[in-house]
C-alpha cells in the first residue's frame, strides 16, 4: 500500500514509527551494545591489572623461601657433615642436621616441613602437622624428584598436594633444590624440601583485598594442575579443554565458556617458576553491573512512548479529527451545506483553514444567490420582451400593410420609419440564439436611434466604428436600454444641442464601446445605485449583472457622468467572445 493512499491519521502513525520509535529502539539498543562492551573491557582492565598484582607479589613472597633454601650453602656445620660419608655419621651428626631442619622452620610460619632426602637412601626432617606423612607422598610421586634433578641445582616448585588425617585435610605445596657439592658441582648430596602451607596465598589475597570478590583466582602449573584456588578446591586439576584455550587465547584477556558457562578470562604466565594466574569471573557477573543501564534504556523507551502517545493525542485532537471532521462536513451533499459555518477554537492553519472554507462557503452562496437573482432578472427582462412578442404575426403584417400604404402616397420617411422598427422588433423577438455579433446589435440600435430622430426631427446619433469588433458576440438586447437611458433621461430637458456617440474601438485584444452623450448628467452616487442589485432601474443593472456573469467579474458596466456634462458608458468585450 503506497503512502499516499493511507489516511493523515495512518500516514501519522507509520512516520512515528519509521523515524521516531524505530530510530529510537535502533539506538538504544546500540548504546546498550556499546555499553556491554566498554563492562566487559572494563572488566578485562580490571583483572589484568589485579593479576598482574598478584603475580609479581606472589614472586616477591616466593623469593623468601628461595633464600631460605639457597642459605643452606652457608652453614659450615651443614656443609661438613653433607661431606662425610654415611657410615661415619655419629648420632651427633643427626641431632646437628636436626638443629638445622628446626632452625629453617623457624624463620617462616609457613613453613610446615623441612626435608633432606639424601643420596644414601637416608632421610632427615623436621615437620609441624604431618608426623612424617609427607615423605610416604614424595616417594609416591617419583616426578617430583626427577624434576628437581633435572633442574639441577635450580629451585624447583612442586604442586599443592593433599593429606588427609583423622580428623583434618592439609594443603601444601612444596619447593625443593639438589644439594650440589661446591667443589664438584658434578656430585650432589641429595635434595632439601621445604612443605609450605597453602594458607600462605589465602593470606597473600586477603593482603592484596581480593577476598570478598566474586572474580575466582587460580595458580596453575604449567601441566594445570591447581597450586590455589580461591573458589576451586586446590590439588585438583583444571579441565584440559578449558585450561589450553586460556593459556592460548589471542588476548590475555578474553570470553571462555566453563561448564556450559561463559567466562570473562584473564591470564598472564610466569618466567619466574612456570605458573599460570588465572583469573575468571561470570559473564554474567559482569553484566549484572550495567543493569542500571538497560533500567535506565526501558525507562528512557516508556517515556519516549508515553510522550508519543500524549504527542499523538495532542495531534489528533488539534490537527487531524478537525481536519476529518472537514472532510465528513465536505462530504455532505451541496444542500445540507446550505449556511453551514464551522467553528474551531483554534488561531493556527488548522483554524485559518476552517476560516477560508467558512468564506469560501460565504462567496459560494453569494455566487448562487447572485446567480439567482441574475437569473430572476433575466427572466424579468425575457418577460417584458416577450410582452411585446403579442401577437408578432399581426405586428409585421400590421407594420407591412402601413410600409405599403406610406409607399402609395409617397412617403418614403415613414416607410423608413416603419421598415427601422419592423426591424427592431424582429430583432429582440428572435428566437434564435441569445448571443449575437457585436455587427447585429449596432444595427439594432442604429435603427432605433433612427426612429428617435425622426419623431425629433433632429440628427444626434453619431456612430464611429472600428469594423474588427464587429464578429465579438454578446448577449441580444445590450446595447439598447443604454441607449434608451441617454436619449429619454439624458435629453429630456435640451435636446436642441443633444449628441449622441457610439464609439467601437478594439484596445489590446478586448473590444470596447463607447455610448456618450452631452445630456444632464446623473451623480455619482446615482451612477453606483444605478449598479447596485437594489435598483429599480432593471435595465442598467441587469447589463451589469450580465456581463459580470458572462466574462467574469472584471468586467461590467463603467459610467462616467458629471452633472450638466453628460454621461459615458463603457462596456469591455474579452477575445473569448468570439467563441460565445
Amino acid at each position: 500500500m503506497k503512502l499516499k493512499s493511507l489516511s493523515i491519521k495512518k500516514k501519522f502513525i507509520v512516520i512515528m514509527l519509521v523515524f521516531m520509535l524505530l530510530p529510537t529502539f535502533v539506538v538504544s539498543f546500540w548504546m546498550y551494545h556499546k555499553i556491554s562492551n566498554s563492562w566487559i573491557q572494563k572488566e578485562y582492565s580490571i583483572q589484568a591489572n589485579e593479576i598482574g598484582n598478584i603475580l609479581s607479589t606472589t614472586e616477591k613472597w616466593l623469593d623468601e623461601y628461595k633464600d631460605i633454601m639457597y642459605s643452606v650453602y652457608m652453614i659450615p656445620e651443614l656443609m661438613e657433615i653433607l661431606e662425610k660419608p654415611a657410615n661415619e655419621w655419629s648420632s651427633g651428626s643427626y641431632l646437628k642436621l636436626t638443629d638445622i631442619l628446626n632452625n629453617i622452620l623457624s624463620k617462616d610460619t609457613y613453613v610446615k616441613g623441612a626435608y633432606l632426602f639424601l643420596d644414601n637412601g637416608k632421610v632427615v626432617f623436621r615437620e609441624v602437622q604431618l608426623q612424617g606423612q609427607y615423605e610416604t607422598l614424595y616417594r609416591q610421586n617419583s616426578q617430583w624428584a626427577d624434576a628437581i634433578k633435572k633442574r639441577d641445582g635450580k629451585i624447583t616448585w612442586i604442586p599443592t598436594h593433599k593429606i588427609q588425617k583423622t580428623y583434618n585435610t592439609y594443603y601444601n605445596f612444596s619447593c625443593g633444590i639438589l644439594m650440589k657439592n661446591l667443589y664438584d658441582i658434578k656430585k650432589s648430596y641429595g635434595t632439601l624440601v621445604l612443605n609450605i602451607d597453602i594458607r600462605l596465598f589465602d593470606d597473600l589475597f586477603a593482603l592484596l583485598g581480593q577476598v570478598d570478590d566474586n572474580t575466582t583466582y587460580l595458580l596453575t602449573d604449567e601441566e594445570g594442575n591447581i597450586i590455589w584456588s580461591n573458589k576451586m578446591e586446590a590439588a585438583d586439576k583444571l579441565d584440559q579443554e578449558f585450561f589450553r584455550a586460556v593459556c592460548t587465547q589471542e588476548y590475555s584477556c578474553d570470553v571462555q565458556k566453563y561448564e556450559g558457562i561463559e567466562y570473562v578470562t584473564t591470564s598472564f604466565h610466569s618466567g619466574y617458576n612456570g605458573w599460570n594466574y588465572i583469573s575468571m569471573k561470570s559473564k554474567a557477573e559482569v553484566m549484572k553491573s550495567r543493569r542500571w543501564v538497560l533500567t535506565a534504556i526501558i525507562i528512557q523507551i516508556f517515556l519516549i512512548l508515553v510522550l508519543a502517545v500524549a504527542g499523538a493525542g495532542i495531534l489528533e485532537h488539534y490537527i487531524i479529527r478537525p481536519i476529518r471532521k472537514m472532510v465528513v462536513v465536505m462530504s455532505r451533499p451541496e444542500k445540507e451545506l446550505q449556511g453551514m459555518r464551522m467553528q474551531i477554537d483554534q488561531e493556527d492553519e488548522i483554524g485559518r483553514l476552517y476560516q477560508s472554507f467558512n468564506e469560501m462557503r460565504e462567496r459560494i452562496e453569494e455566487y448562487i444567490q447572485l446567480n439567482e437573482e441574475t437569473n430572476k432578472r433575466e427572466r424579468e427582462y425575457q418577460i417584458q420582451a416577450l410582452n411585446a412578442q403579442i401577437n408578432p404575426h399581426f405586428m409585421y403584417n400590421t407594420l407591412d400593410t402601413l410600409h405599403w400604404m406610406a409607399m402609395e402616397i409617397p412617403e418614403p420617411k415613414m416607410c423608413q420609419l416603419i421598415t427601422s422598427f419592423s426591424d427592431i422588433l424582429r430583432y429582440s423577438i428572435s428566437k434564435k440564439s441569445t448571443f449575437v455579433t457585436l455587427e447585429e446589435e449596432l444595427k439594432c440600435i442604429q435603427n432605433y436611434i433612427m426612429i428617435y430622430e425622426e419623431r425629433y426631427e433632429k440628427k444626434f446619433g453619431h456612430f464611429e466604428i472600428d469594423e474588427r469588433i464587429y464578429p465579438y458576440r454578446t448577449s441580444k438586447m445590450l446595447l439598447q436600454p443604454i441607449v434608451e437611458n441617454s436619449i429619454v433621461h439624458g435629453f429630456s430637458n435640451n435636446l436642441e444641442n443633444a449628441v449622441l456617440e457610439v464609439i467601437g474601438e478594439i484596445q489590446g485584444e478586448e473590444a470596447v464601446i463607447r455610448i456618450r452623450d452631452n445630456g444632464c448628467g446623473i451623480s455619482q452616487e446615482r451612477v453606483l445605485y444605478l449598479l447596485s442589485r437594489d435598483s429599480n432601474r432593471i435595465g442598467l443593472s441587469n447589463i451589469h449583472q450580465r456581463l459580470k456573469l458572462l466574462y467574469g467579474e472584471e468586467y461590467g458596466l463603467v459610467i462616467l457622468s458629471e452633472k450638466s456634462r453628460g454621461t459615458e458608458v463603457i462596456l469591455r468585450f474579452p477575445k473569448e467572445s468570439f467563441e460565445k
